[in-house]
């Protein structure tokens, strides 16, 4: 079920044949109606308002897999969207999320930039390194701390975009965790191996476990989110 039930309740009104909601940045309410009838006043007799779908988009069929289950991704996206009752998410809300993904990444990277020598100090200094590599290195510095604050906006706001894909709510939250970690990791990761002796045979042992295997781990959840089949 749904968090707010409305695909269990919405087939009680008359003019509804089938339905499906998709619950990610924003709720859908995918409906096939025999007739248009006085759908939203039905929706606020049913659930509370704050649990209303923010699209309610009325299409002639649902698409469904060989198998017979509802298609999920192959659901249209909504060409039109009306207002939530008492005010809602507007057409603004994908744009204004997306800003705040840069924004946030930008602002996190830049924390991870800031902090970098006080957390590994001299693991970034280019002084002994000619150009043009130091220019490339610094380059992939600023990317490792570029990917760092991705994974944080990822951490903070990526588990309702997978929810949209249609997995479990276990795969989901492996993929989430396994994506984020796979942009998080870099920072911490190459920073450590930088001031590391090459010859520290534990020490080394211990960054290929923490980092390494758990990257690939994290790269096979989501091999496994991607081929998973839908709900």
């Amino acid at each position: 079920m749904t968090e707010s039930g409305l695909e269990q309740r919405l087939p009680g009104h008359p003019a509804v044949t089938e339905c499906v909601v998709v619950e990610g940045e924003q709720v859908i309410a995918y409906v096939v109606v025999g007739e248009t009838g006085r759908l939203t006043k039905f929706l606020t007799e049913l659930v509370p308002r704050r649990r209303l779908p923010d699209v309610v988009a009325v299409v002639p069929a649902l698409p469904r897999t060989p198998e017979g289950e509802i298609d999920v991704a192959a659901l249209p996206l909504p060409v039109a969207e009306g207002p939530r009752p008492e005010g809602g998410k507007g057409g603004g809300a994908a744009a204004g999320s997306g800003s705040l993904v840069v924004g946030g990444t930008l602002l996190f990277g830049f924390l991870a930039f800031a902090t970098t020598n006080v957390f590994w100090p001299y693991s970034t200094d280019l002084s002994g390194v000619p150009l043009p590599w130091a220019a490339l290195f610094f380059g992939l510095y600023l990317f490792e701390c570029l990917s760092f604050g991705l994974g944080v906006m990822v951490l903070l706001r990526g588990r309702s975009a997978l929810a949209r894909r249609g997995r479990s709510a276990s795969l989901t939250t492996a993929a989430w965790l396994a994506l984020a970690w796979l942009l998080l990791a870099w920072w911490p990761q190459d920073n450590f191996y930088r001031l590391a002796a090459k010859t520290d045979w534990p020490q080394q042992a211990a960054l290929v476990y923490a980092f390494n295997v758990t990257l690939m781990i994290a790269a096979a959840v989501l091999v496994a989110f991607v081929s998973g089949r839908r709900r």
